[in-house]
């Protein structure tokens, strides 16, 4: 009785519940609650980052677009992005999001890479968030960068220089190595320059500022030819680089192509609207354009054009300067004395127009003491260009300072490029005229053989061999000057007289 007992209690514990039964104890577990999951936070930076990996660039700009207001982190790798991609005036604007949010080296970071980047595009805000981004981060490598940068703009190189080197010990890059590029062209030294430039590309392929800072240098160094297709490629990968389409205009204009420039002076004008530099480019391709009408043989067209031009923009130094060419070519000495001396009083510190000056004075007032003046002007500011040294040594011997004369054109032939007669031939007149004929020799004999069409050099190298009473070799030299049509009367009179007997006293 007991077994059948315990079996049917079994059975009735083994009975299914209830669906009724389940809902009540569903709502129960209701009451009590289940876990709540903890919201997933997405860090915006390493989500642009997992995009970059997988190429989607757009992808990650758009993320941090959306945070950009209120994370300064993401602010700033915005503004890598948006200028790496030549986007300047918006990448400015990221950069001073991330500034407003961030603190400390952060902080000097986003001010350090706003002022580059303004700087390049023109800005003239550039030298204050230079300074701002010093005071936020003194040791920090942008900040040290942008200084360096606004320094060369100052015309402080030697301070520029020691700047970015200490940014490059640093570890800044590509970034840093363009920086020391700028200030040593800057100082003058397009050699050190274009060496550094080039080293900063190799770091960097894709550094917009380093390719336009070299094709600069090319320019300006008579290489404008090589510098053409460099900023082609940079215009093609960044359209928006501002820099490459006002280098490319003044590139052009080198090249004698100043219709081609038109296009990517008023594109960069257009592209820039604050960039005074960018403006006055336009200006710059109008008169390279009038100078072409110089060299078609429409001189007063030209003179017309550009006077017009000038009595519009009276503060322009590009205009006073096309101007001055113009008349000069016109034969106008007192008109284009005038312009330039109002060009050097606009701009001291212009060499183009220092040099200009100078070279109007000696070649067409014949005035070498105050060429020589205004043509030391020129070579302090570009100590590389041998086209101003030149002049200058030439100036310094018709003004009869030999001494410096020869230490100026003694340094200049001895560059291992330097292949102009005109130095050599102005060594020589120096040397000849201290009465230092032998050392006048060497340098006219290389003179001769560089230029052998060059009547002063033979006619230079006669009265070396006059100095030195060998009237074999003054016969031979003089004789070929004047075969060459050299007309000085004195030097004429003295062959002729040696031809017919005489010796030299």
């Amino acid at each position: 009785m007991k077994r059948c007992a315990l079996l049917l209690l079994v059975a009735l514990y083994a009975v299914p519940v209830s669906s009724d039964d389940k809902k009540d104890d569903k709502k129960k577990d209701d009451k009590k609650g289940k876990p709540v999951a903890a919201p997933v936070v997405v860090d915006p930076v390493m989500d642009a980052d997992a995009k970059l990996a997988a190429g989607d660039v757009d992808g990650a700009i758009k993320v941090l677009e959306a945070a950009m207001s209120t994370n300064g982190a993401a602010a700033l790798k915005l503004g890598v992005l948006r200028e790496g991609k030549g986007e300047v005036d918006v990448a400015v604007d990221a950069y001073r999001a991330a500034a407003a949010t961030l603190s400390g080296p952060a902080k000097g970071e986003a001010l350090g890479r706003m002022a580059v980047a303004q700087d390049s595009r023109g800005m003239g805000e550039a030298g204050a968030t230079a300074e701002a981004a010093l005071a936020a981060d003194p040791e920090g490598v942008w900040p040290t960068i942008a200084v360096s940068r606004h320094r060369a703009h100052e015309g402080k190189p030697d301070e520029a220089i020691a700047l970015a080197q200490k940014a490059v010990a640093a570890g800044g890059g590509a970034a840093a190595t363009a920086a020391l590029a700028r200030a040593q062209e800057s100082k003058g030294d397009m050699k050190a320059a274009e060496a550094t430039y080039r080293e900063a590309i190799a770091a960097d392929p894709k550094a917009v500022s380093a390719t336009v800072g070299l094709a600069t240098v090319l320019r300006k160094t008579g290489r404008a030819g090589e510098a053409e297709p460099m900023l082609a490629q940079v215009i093609e990968a960044s359209p928006g680089a501002v820099e490459a389409y006002k280098e490319m205009a003044r590139v052009k204009i080198a090249l004698k192509r100043p219709q081609d420039a038109v296009a990517d002076a008023n594109l960069a004008a257009a592209m820039a609207e604050n960039d005074p530099d960018a403006q006055e480019l336009v200006v710059e391709v109008r008169v390279a354009g009038a100078l072409q009408s110089v060299a078609a043989g429409q001189t007063d067209l030209a003179v017309a054009d550009l006077t017009q031009l000038r009595d519009q923009k009276p503060d322009s130094v590009v205009v006073r300067l096309g101007l001055a060419k113009a008349m000069a070519a016109r034969r106008d000495t007192a008109g284009a004395l005038a312009e330039l001396q109002k060009a050097v009083e606009l701009d001291p510190k212009n060499a183009e127009a220092q040099y200009q000056h100078g070279y109007v004075l000696l070649r067409m007032k014949g005035d070498a003491a105050a060429a020589a003046a205004a043509l030391q002007k020129a070579t302090a500011l570009e100590p590389g260009n041998t086209a101003y040294a030149t002049a200058l040594g030439s100036a310094l011997v018709g003004a009869q300072q030999f001494a410096p004369a020869i230490d100026v054109l003694t340094r200049l032939v001895g560059q291992p490029d330097y292949k102009q007669a005109d130095g050599f031939v102005s060594l020589g007149q120096a040397y000849v005229q201290g009465k230092r004929y032998k050392e006048a020799l060497p340098v006219l004999q290389k003179a001769t053989s560089i230029a052998p069409e060059n009547a002063d050099a033979w006619a230079t190298l006669g009265w070396a061999h006059f100095g030195l009473k060998d009237a074999a070799k003054f016969k031979e030299s003089a004789g070929k000057a004047r075969t060459l049509g050299y007309k000085e009367p004195t030097l004429l009179a003295y062959l002729k007289r040696i031809e017919s007997g005489e010796t030299i006293k």
